[in-house]
């Protein structure tokens, strides 16, 4: 009599989830900034638009946080949009409000903000107000990192990462 193979047993494997990621605070010391504007036709074959019109903000500084990063220099690049402006923003599901890229030589970074808010943020860095420019995103991974916040502050608090001395 040939013994009858037992009924297997169907193993449950559980799904490996997506590790959190972890979440950094960047902080920079504005040491300087610069500003850009282009206004021309938009020369794409279906516009939009007839017109293009460019305005960037560059903050320059120094990375107080995090430490340990090949450089501590920061150039971050505040493109205003009118995708942004509130009525427009509703429909928009963003993954990110900004990205920061690490080069040899300083940390890169790219955020969206609003387009009325130019003008205010423009009137303090003139005023020579503004004095950080404080981040929160993921870790680098790949030697990138997405942004979930950004403000502009005339000084630190006790509640702000403030580097190890």
């Amino acid at each position: 009599m040939a013994a009858e193979p037992k009924p297997s047993r169907r193993v449950k494997r559980k799904r490996r989830r997506k590790p959190r990621e972890e979440i950094v605070d960047y902080v920079v010391e504005i040491d300087g900034w610069d500003w850009g504007y282009s206004f021309s036709l938009n020369m794409e074959r279906q516009p939009i638009d007839p017109y293009h019109e460019f305005r960037h903000l560059q903050i320059k500084g120094r990375l107080l946080t995090p430490t340990g990063l090949k450089t501590d220099r920061a150039e971050i690049s505040l493109l205003p949009s009118s995708d942004l402006e509130e009525e427009r923003r509703k429909e928009l599901t963003p993954i990110a409000l900004g990205s920061l890229s690490l080069g040899p030589d300083c940390v890169l970074g790219n955020i969206g903000i609003p387009w009325d808010a130019l003008t205010p943020i423009l009137q303090m860095l003139i005023a020579g107000r503004f004095r950080f420019v404080l981040m929160r995103g993921t870790r680098f991974r790949h030697r990138s990192a997405k942004l979930n916040s950004l403000r502009l502050e005339t000084r630190l608090t006790e509640d702000d990462p403030l580097p190890e001395r």
